[in-house]
């Protein structure tokens, strides 16, 4: 036994050198510290079913990607996969959706669902959240949870008032009461940088990084305090408005946060920028979070200040990997955002990663940087899980039902629609619609969608039976009856929403949702309307 142990251990010594030696592809697959990225939904590319995307081709090394951004207020219905409300700006539906996080999951990348970022908070309808709703999204794509990405009016100025640290803290309260860490939810959140450092608005006295301790972590007095485009070593970092803005949201649900990944950028002019961490460690000792500390590539968009370059992020990511007290915990990074590139000096935002990764697996600052390039993309070749057909409203007689917020570039590209199965004869844009534009060509009938069989059977025997006006968004009426009944509405989900309703006077459909809907009467007949 003693033998093969040292037959064992001299044949790994043997190919860890092989490895260091040939320097092929090291993508640092192996590593379990984070590392995460943002990846902007609208820069995605039309796929469909086994097809690769950007998505879909996310290296492993990255095992962390937030897709951005949904919106805080969306609405979705569970089963359904339109993801039309909820903000997502993916060029294609919610099967294809649910298919592209599953092709990274089976690479072993946590897909997490960031909420809001910097353009869906500017309204007061941004908090009329519901929770289930969201809860209903991540469950049907396959997301392991959320991201609280919130930057009200769409930046961190005012984020450390009284209202908005009661958001914030909400927030985690709401989603964490329906999407239990028991369940592997994970919640997340991308505060400032600064977040953790003591302030003047927001401060923790009886912690290392408090306000009152600033010159003495800096070695600066207060001159360049509150200017942030000085380049310091710090002191300016505990001059913003935003700074310590954390400190009560911790001090309440700390104890319901997963991963902070705080964006370390658009924080001026200071050269220290470690700190940061460290005041986010502080506490993540206390509360049990993980850190990934935010980069940017290459340039900060506030000034640019500060530039990140596969050298600071080396030498970021072993200041986490070195720090005493998270020797043994997952810290890592995170990047703003994935695709960003620059072909002129060789580097992009996975070389960033790439090079944090390789110093989370034991490489040298040097060696990650020199195989900073040394990865390749993964492509997609199909057979991750995607919608099943049948009961889930989106897919009848084998084909996807037509989205009205896609484009189909692709010609015989087949659909189905009202009953009916189409395919486009050239590119069709969003709202041409089956039956409506000359760009779809009727294929066949199907009727596995809801009615569908209904409707084929009645439509021509009740031809004075309608339904008034069309479209409608507050009542509608119905002429034609010769006695009063009881009616039931189903939307194209087959699911009723709406039952008992006399069908001799109007009918207030104000609390129906926009779309085509089906009235069914007791005796049989079933007609069509559309709510707007």
């Amino acid at each position: 036994m003693r033998e093969a142990k040292l037959k064992f251990n001299t044949m790994k010594k043997i190919l860890i050198i092989l490895f260091l030696i040939t320097g092929s592809f090291i993508n640092a697959q192996t590593s379990e510290r984070v590392v995460l990225g943002y990846f902007p939904s609208w820069s995605e590319n039309w796929t469909t079913t086994n097809q690769n995307s950007k998505l879909r081709e996310v290296p492993s090394f990255v095992n962390h990607v937030f897709l951005s951004f949904a919106k805080p207020n969306l609405t979705y219905t569970l089963g359904s996969y339109d993801i039309s409300g909820t903000g997502i700006e993916t060029p294609y539906d919610g099967c294809t959706l649910k298919e592209s996080v599953s092709a990274l999951n089976d690479k072993g990348i946590k897909v997490i669902l960031s909420i809001g970022g910097e353009t869906y908070w500017s309204s007061s309808e941004a908090y009329n959240i519901n929770y289930q709703e969201i809860k209903d999204l991540v469950d049907d794509m396959g997301f392991a949870g959320i991201d609280w990405d919130f930057e009200p009016n769409g930046s961190f100025a005012t984020i450390g008032n009284e209202e908005n640290i009661q958001h914030f803290i909400d927030f985690f309260t709401n989603s964490r009461a329906i999407m239990p860490r028991s369940e592997g939810y994970i919640l997340a959140c991308a505060p400032s940088g600064v977040g953790a450092l003591g302030g003047e608005i927001n401060d923790d006295p009886n912690a290392p990084f408090a306000f009152a301790n600033r010159n003495g972590l800096t070695g600066e007095s207060d001159a360049n305090l509150y200017n942030g485009a000085a380049t310091t070593n710090g002191i300016n970092l505990f001059g913003f408005t935003s700074t310590g803005h954390m400190i009560p949201v911790l001090q309440s649900v700390g104890d319901k946060i997963d991963l902070i990944a705080y964006q370390g950028y658009n924080a001026g002019g200071s050269s220290n920028r470690s700190i940061m961490y460290d005041a986010f460690a502080y506490y993540a000792e206390q509360y049990g979070f993980l850190i990934a500390a935010g980069v940017h590539y290459p340039n900060e968009p506030w000034g640019p200040y500060y530039e990140y370059t596969h050298t600071n992020v080396a030498s970021l990511s072993n200041h986490i990997q070195e720090h005493p007290n998270r020797n043994d915990d997952n810290d890592g990074l995170m990047i703003w955002q994935l695709l960003l590139e620059n072909t002129s000096n060789n580097s992009s935002a996975y070389s960033y990663m790439n090079v944090s990764s390789l110093v989370f697996n034991g490489y040298s600052e040097t060696a990650a940087i020199q195989n900073a390039n040394n990865y390749s993309l993964t492509p997609y070749t199909g057979g991750a899980e995607a919608c099943s057909s049948g009961g889930e409203g989106n897919v009848y007689c084998g084909i996807l039902e037509y989205n009205t917020n896609n484009t189909y570039p692709n010609s015989d590209t087949q659909v189905y629609y009202d009953c009916k199965i189409w395919h486009n004869q050239w590119y069709a844009n969003p709202n041409e619609i089956p039956g409506e534009n000359a760009v779809w060509v009727f294929d066949s009938d199907c009727n596995e969608g809801v009615n569908c069989e209904v409707l084929a059977i009645n439509e021509y025997l009740n031809e004075d039976l309608k339904i008034y006006p069309i479209p409608s968004n507050d009542f509608i009426q119905i002429s034609g009856l010769d006695q009063i009944q009881k009616i039931k509405i189903y939307n194209v989900l087959g699911i009723e929403v709406l039952k008992n309703s006399s069908s001799n006077k109007k009918i207030n459909i104000q609390g129906l949702t926009n779309g085509l809907y089906f009235l069914k009467f007791d005796n049989g007949p079933t007609l069509k309307f559309i709510k707007e």
